[in-house]
């Protein structure tokens, strides 16, 4: 790109901090509403039990969401510098060890990829995440229950609701760049 003296420089650690808590923040604030959603659901023959403290496979499914976009909108290696310094922010702010933190994280990433094959729509593969990590198959109605598949309805209720939780990488490219840092200077 020729033309971005007008962008702002960020280090990775700096992008990695700003995603990290403005993703904890919307989270917390929103999953009140999320769960009562999820419960209050018409898709559903008995409400799911989901409680106010159950936000964890929520939070995690949008890490997971959003782990899958910055592989789409970075590359030669700042995509990984940047989900390294975004594991250890979340490791910090969670209280969870790094490795650990990605182990989970990858798992569900796995999980929600394999749920929504052929699609790859990641939106789609994160309504199956909340699906899953909820199990809330026990609580729809005996055709849906029995085939083992979420209701169609119930997947584009949440993928509206889920668009608010993924970051705009392209935006953030438009006002900032992101410098790398050599992983002696990075927060680790």
């Amino acid at each position: 790109m020729l033309f971005n003296w007008g962008k702002k420089k960020l280090k990775t650690d700096e992008v990695a901090r700003m995603f990290v808590h403005a993703t904890l923040d919307s989270v917390e604030d929103a999953w009140p509403d999320v769960a009562g959603m999820i419960r209050e659901s018409p898709h559903f023959e008995r409400p799911p039990e989901i409680g106010e403290g159950d936000a964890a496979p929520f939070l995690l499914v949008i890490l997971a969401g959003n782990f899958d976009m910055i592989s789409r909108f970075f590359e030669g290696g700042s995509e990984n510098a940047l989900i390294d310094c975004i594991l250890s922010e979340l490791s910090k702010e969670l209280g969870i060890p790094g490795p650990q933190l990605a182990k989970r994280i990858g798992r569900v990433r796995e999980d929600m990829m394999r749920l929504n094959r052929p699609s790859k729509k990641t939106i789609s593969a994160m309504s199956r995440g909340v699906y899953q990590g909820y199990t809330l198959n026990e609580c729809q109605d005996d055709y849906f229950r029995t085939l083992n598949v979420p209701n169609p309805r119930f997947l584009m209720q949440m993928e509206e609701m889920l668009h608010h939780f993924l970051w705009d990488w392209n935006s953030f490219r438009e006002q900032f760049r992101m410098q790398l840092q050599t992983s002696s200077a990075a927060v680790i």
